[in-house]
This record gives C-alpha cells, sequence and structure tokens, in this order.
C-alpha cells in the first residue's frame, strides 16, 4: 500500500485507489493500518516533487527541461503566493496535484507547512476512500 501510494504521488503513473479498494476487500479489520500507510506513502511521495521543485533545476542542468520552465512558474506563482500553502489541500487530485506539490517547491514554500497541509489533504482523501468502499461493498 505504502509503495503504491508513493508512487501515485509522483510524476510516475499509478493506481492506489484501487490498491487500497482491493486491500480493504480482502482485510477490512486493517482498514486504519491502511489509511495511515497509504496517507504517509502519498504524502511523502508528494513531499519528493517538492523536494524536486525546490533544488533540481538548479542543479540538473538542460536535461531536466520537463520541469516546469521559468516563465511558466511565474504565471503560477501569484496563484501560489494568493493561496501559499494551502492550496496544497489539492495536492491529492490526480495530475494536478502533481504539478502543484513540484511548484510549490520550485516557489520555495517553506517546507513543513506544505508538509503538514498535505498530509492533512491526503489522509482525508483516503478516509473518504475507505468510508465510501466500507458504505458501497
Amino acid at each position: 500500500m505504502f509503495v503504491s501510494a508513493f508512487v501515485s504521488a509522483t510524476l510516475l503513473p499509478g493506481s492506489s485507489e484501487l490498491v487500497l479498494v482491493a486491500s480493504l476487500s480482502s482485510y477490512p479489520e486493517r482498514w486504519l493500518g491502511f489509511l495511515l500507510s497509504a496517507s504517509l506513502g502519498n504524502t511523502l511521495g508528494g513531499m519528493l516533487s517538492f523536494a524536486m521543485g525546490w533544488g533540481l533545476k538548479n542543479y540538473a542542468g538542460s536535461w531536466m527541461r520537463w520541469l516546469p520552465s521559468e516563465k511558466e512558474q511565474q504565471k503560477a506563482a501569484p496563484w501560489l503566493r494568493r493561496f501559499g500553502v494551502w492550496s496544497l489541500l489539492l495536492s491529492w487530485t490526480p495530475i494536478i496535484g502533481d504539478g502543484l506539490c513540484l511548484l510549490a517547491g520550485a516557489a520555495k514554500l517553506p517546507w513543513l507547512p506544505c508538509l503538514l497541509i498535505m498530509a492533512l489533504g491526503k489522509f482525508i482523501r483516503y478516509g473518504a476512500i475507505i468510508g465510501l468502499t466500507f458504505h458501497w461493498f
């Protein structure tokens, strides 16, 4: 569960929701462990994207062209400044969340508040998935 959630929070494709639902169907009594594992893995994966935005562009050179350009960062900066770390409550969203974590790092937002807000959003998300899984199945 942890690995699936970690990978899902990076720029790599993942399917942590499916792994979570499948795990719950086999071991419903372990829901709390799944919630904590998925939340931790997804948060750390988001922080990896954050760290990549923070530092890699400065050190990796031209082979890191897939990172947002300076112009793209300048476009996102006012939005990130307006909402600040609270924008990371949406870090759980597919595709958008990965880029949001990366841009938050590139904008040099403070890491500890970013970590806490990311963790909160991801915990709520996985909690909702678990609740809906138990409700529907």
